[in-house]
């Protein structure tokens, strides 16, 4: 009995513990889309489906996308009834994602996502000095120049096409009905 009484008291706290905001996404809010769940899904799995060497800037965003996603969606009204599979892969794939880049689990998301998306930009301008700052080792221990080499033979992550196709093939019969 007391051990189940200290198992509620433990998920309550917890249930009552103030959430971080949501993460933002660089660049989402410029695409002018309201729900920019949809478009950031799609070109998520566009880059898993069929991950391309050599393209690191391309994973950054991948993987920045996937980091949002997984992190939003259980906290976005419009999608945090949607398929728990698909919520639940789409975390497994997050850690997946962070394991293969040396990314610490404990890293908040929106500092992965940020120094993701930054890095993608700093490899896309060759920038060392703005890569550098984009890949802080507090985050991103292994290093700038690692990470690159890591996003340019991406990490086949497994599931995570089908955990996001699960949320929105669900989301969309929700609607439907």
């Amino acid at each position: 009995m007391h051990r189940r009484s200290a198992l509620l008291l433990v998920l309550l706290t917890a249930a009552c513990a103030p959430q971080s905001p949501a993460p933002t996404l660089p660049g989402t809010t410029a695409a002018g889309a309201a729900d920019p769940v949809v478009p950031v899904g799609q070109a998520m799995v566009a880059f898993f489906r069929s991950p391309q060497p050599n393209q690191p800037a391309v994973a950054a965003r991948a993987i920045a996308d996937l980091e949002w996603l997984a992190d939003s969606l259980p906290r976005n009204p419009r999608w945090n009834q949607a398929s728990s599979v698909g919520l639940n892969g789409l975390q497994q794939a997050r850690w997946e994602a962070r394991r293969a880049l040396g990314i610490p689990e404990r890293a908040a998301a929106q500092a992965v996502i940020n120094g993701l998306s930054a890095a993608a930009q700093a490899i896309e301008a060759n920038d060392q000095a703005a890569l550098a700052r984009a890949l802080p080792r507090s985050v991103f221990p292994v290093g700038p120049r690692e990470m690159v080499s890591r996003l340019s033979a991406p990490p086949q992550i497994s599931g995570v096409v089908s955990a996001y196709e699960s949320v929105a093939n669900d989301r969309v019969q929700g609607m439907v009905h």
